[in-house]
C-alpha cells in the first residue's frame, strides 16, 4: 500500500511539472526527454519506502516508462491523466505497477 501511495504522489509530482506545451511538441526524442526530467525531478522528491537509492529507483521507473511507451504517448498519458486529477494518477500507477515492483526490488 505504501508502494502505490509513493506512485500515487511521484506521478502527481509529474504531472503538475509537466508544460502545457508537451503535447503540442510532435518531436518524439524531446516528448521522452520533456517526460523523463520532469518524473525524475518528482520522484527523487519523494522517498519510496524499502527503497535504498531513491535516485537509483527514479531513473529504473523512467527507463521502464521509456521502454514502454513513445514520447509521443507518454505526453498524452500525462495530458489525459492530468485532466482527470486523482484517479488519473492512480491509474497510471496500476498500468505502471509490475515495473515499480521490479524498480523497488532492485534498489
Amino acid at each position: 500500500m505504501h508502494l502505490k501511495k509513493h506512485l500515487l504522489i511521484a506521478t502527481a509530482l509529474f504531472l503538475s511539472a509537466a508544460p502545457q506545451s508537451l503535447a503540442q511538441n510532435n518531436n518524439n526524442a524531446a516528448l521522452t526527454k520533456q517526460f523523463r526530467e520532469a518524473f525524475e525531478s518528482g520522484c527523487n522528491q519523494g522517498q519510496t519506502p524499502g527503497v535504498k537509492s531513491q535516485k537509483k529507483y527514479c531513473t529504473c521507473l523512467a527507463n521502464s516508462y521509456q521502454a514502454r511507451y513513445s514520447g509521443v504517448e507518454l505526453s498524452a498519458i500525462s495530458q489525459l491523466a492530468g485532466q482527470t486529477g486523482q484517479q488519473g494518477s492512480t491509474l497510471v500507477n496500476i498500468m505502471m505497477s509490475p515495473e515499480a515492483r521490479a524498480c523497488s526490488s532492485k534498489n
